[in-house]
């Protein structure tokens, strides 16, 4: 009988890292950054008379912008045009009033 070759054992690629990789985290980081200065200027945004509320959106060339939602088109002279580099979009809702569930 021939001598034949030894089988090795099928590879086991297994990851056993520290953290798994995942596509979308550096989304997830971006968006924490700037959840964090939509946070922090939020109080000061909101004290600006005519300001119905701050979100997060996208500004025309696609960047992470902070959205601040104004009663009429005059309040948009008193908000800031960027906040820590982020764009400052705004956005004219007229006045917002929250509703009671029935």
């Amino acid at each position: 009988m021939p001598d034949q070759p030894k089988k090795t054992p099928p590879a086991d690629f297994r990851e056993e890292a520290a953290m798994t990789y995942d596509p979308d985290a550096e989304a997830v980081a971006e968006t924490s950054a700037i959840e964090d200065v939509r946070r922090r200027h939020e109080r000061t945004l909101l004290d600006i008379p005519g300001v119905t509320g701050i979100g997060i959106g996208r500004s025309p060339i696609g960047d992470d912008a902070i959205v601040v939602y104004l009663r009429d088109a005059s309040v948009g002279r008193q908000i800031p045009r960027q906040i820590e580099g982020y764009a400052v979009e705004t956005t004219v809702t007229g006045e917002i009033d929250a509703q009671r569930r029935v």
